[in-house]
């Protein structure tokens, strides 16, 4: 099996056609042979059983009127057969009434056998028995001893006949395999081939030549597209910025999109705080960017010179600076950049560093706030404010590229979780998806109302794919967050919890929020049945969260208590074919 792993694709599929080709000759030609030597037996007792029959009906008046001397004359003319060894005449009695054996044969006859007829090959000889009937009477019986030698020889002829045509067959499958395999194995190689150059060199552009319309050349087709998608996405990181502009113009047309009103209201809630979500980081990106250019245009201009003036003693301790300054990736919080600040002014202080406050600034925003003394000797130089200076602004392009980089991935987040929620789908059929990336979407789209006094915590266990309309799952979770934020009225606790119980998947999700009232809480899943103010809510949320969770088989339930509210949903992780039926009807 492994020496069959190491073969080239060329012999692969030569070896696959012809073993596949072997076998279906085989059982083709299998079949002949059982048929034909079959056949040939066949016609053998046809032929044997045509002479005993002319025997028996010569035969049938000597036995009527017992004279054997006519029985054993007519089986004399035996002997223009060779192939009939014995021939025996019985009488009604089962004994012998004539005999023709001139080879003295030892014939071993069952006497249940002599008023029967029939025939069976035996000991390479067949052996053939014929009642003789005289007046619709039984006269006797005929057996004959027949030869087996010459059917034989016939059939080991017919088996080398057809060995000779199997190997032919083989051969001329063989040569046809060497021309089908280079049809196959050509395309396959420059793909192949392709793939290498292009990891070798880079160059997504390369493209792969098509030879045909067949599977292959689709293959071809879809590859060349993956070589056009991976350049496009390529080229499309110069223009992040430009395409994260773009993303509030998304909003507006995503919206027209979306049919279902009580969608549309939530998203329609959301779009002021989705679009300070975006411009946030657009805005930190455009002003990294200008850092970015200010930083360069002054270190191309004055970077040289500055290299070329300072001193060599100082020279690798700036180089070492700037480089700890570029490694160190970790963040910091307020508290810890005031913790440092202070034990940074303190070291400088103590070894009468001149502007100890503003450099240890400096040296905080570098995220150089450990070991200062290793750099004590540039802090304490003539020109320590132009040194501080160039590395601040050296490491200022480390610090700017990580915000542009920070910013375009919680952009480009929120940009992924509306484009999710805002997806219409209403198709017929479900697909499988898991419900906890629908739960995060909305979160996402949240964040900007949360993050104002609202904590969430999310335990979330290891579930299974359901099948489901995960668009209508994304309104059941939009709903019932955007009613637990109303309810804490952005100051409170969520707790999402996510986890199988039984044959069902469990969303629970719990607010610190007023509560419902006992005497409304059979009402709130009624149609137009709102306790928001007038204009507020359509009164349709949760009778549409219902019915979407009715649709899946599932079931909701709610408990509540001043000061905790928690929604439980349940879907099924299995439904029968029977229930999706009745559910689709």
């Amino acid at each position: 099996m492994n020496l069959f792993k190491n073969l080239s694709i060329k012999l692969k599929m030569i070896l696959i056609i012809q073993l596949v080709s072997l076998l279906s000759l085989l059982i083709g030609f299998s079949y002949m042979i059982v048929r034909n030597i079959s056949d040939y037996k066949q016609d053998m007792i046809s032929n044997a059983n045509i002479n005993a029959n002319l025997i028996g009906e010569f035969s049938a008046v000597p036995l009527a009127f017992d004279v054997s001397e006519n029985a054993n004359e007519t089986l004399e003319k035996l002997k223009s057969i060779p192939s009939i060894e014995v021939g025996i005449v019985y009488n009604n009695k089962n004994e012998i009434f004539a005999e023709f054996n001139p080879q003295e044969n030892k014939i071993d006859i069952h006497p249940s056998d002599i008023k029967n007829s029939g025939s069976y090959f035996k000991d390479n000889y067949l052996h053939i028995f014929q009642t003789i009937k005289y007046d619709n009477e039984f006269a006797g019986t005929i057996y004959l001893q027949v030869s087996t030698e010459e059917l034989g020889a016939k059939i080991t002829s017919y088996l080398y006949t057809m060995l000779y045509l199997l190997a032919g067959l083989l051969l001329v499958n063989y040569i046809l395999a060497l021309a089908l395999q280079r049809i196959l194995s050509d395309p396959i190689l420059k793909l192949t081939n392709a793939t290498k150059k292009i990891t070798a060199e880079g160059d997504y552009q390369l493209r792969v030549e098509k030879y045909g319309n067949d599977e292959i050349g689709i293959l071809v087709d879809e590859y060349n597209n993956m070589l056009e998608q991976i350049y496009i996405r390529e080229e499309s990181l110069k223009l992040r910025t430009t395409e994260l502009s773009n993303a509030l113009d998304d909003l507006t047309n995503t919206q027209r999109k979306l049919i279902d009103a009580e969608k549309m209201a939530a998203l329609g809630q959301l779009v002021a705080g989705i679009a300070h979500e975006i411009n946030t980081p657009l805005g930190a990106i455009r002003s990294s960017v200008e850092n970015i250019k200010s930083s360069l245009n002054f270190l191309l201009r004055d970077y040289p010179e500055f290299i070329s003036r300072l001193p060599a003693p100082l020279k690798e301790s700036f180089f070492n600076l700037t480089r700890d300054s570029l490694n160190n990736q970790v963040m910091l919080t307020s508290k810890e950049e005031r913790t440092y600040k202070k034990a940074i002014i303190k070291t400088l202080e103590e070894h009468q560093v001149k502007n100890a406050y503003s450099v240890a600034d400096s040296l905080v925003d570098m995220l150089i706030y450990t070991n200062v003394e290793n750099y004590l000797d540039l802090l304490t130089a003539e020109q320590s404010d132009e040194i501080v200076d160039m590395a601040y602004k050296l490491s200022g392009l480390q610090r700017s590229r990580g915000n542009i980089e920070f910013a375009a991935a919680k952009a480009s987040k929120v940009v992924f979780a509306l484009k999710n929620f805002a997806r219409i789908g209403h198709s017929d059929e479900k697909i499988y998806a898991n419900v906890i990336d629908g739960i995060e979407t909305v979160l996402t789209l949240y964040y900007n109302q949360i993050k104002q006094g609202v904590e969430v915590t999310k335990t979330f266990d290891d579930i299974p794919e359901i099948l489901c309309y995960p668009e209508e799952l994304h309104q059941v979770w939009t709903n019932i967050i955007h009613n637990s934020i109303y309810a804490m009225e952005l100051q409170g606790k969520m707790d999402i919890r996510v986890y199988t119980k039984e044959k069902d998947i469990v969303v629970s999700i719990t607010d610190s929020g007023k509560g419902i009232p006992p005497e409304i809480k059979d009402q709130i899943f009624k149609p137009f049945f709102s306790t928001k103010p007038s204009g507020e809510g359509s009164g349709m949320g949760l009778d549409i969260v219902k019915r979407i969770i009715e649709k899946h088989n599932g079931n909701i339930e709610v408990e509540s208590k001043p000061g905790e509210t928690t929604f439980l949903v349940y879907l099924p992780i299995e439904v029968n074919a029977q229930t999706q039926l009745n559910s689709a009807s």
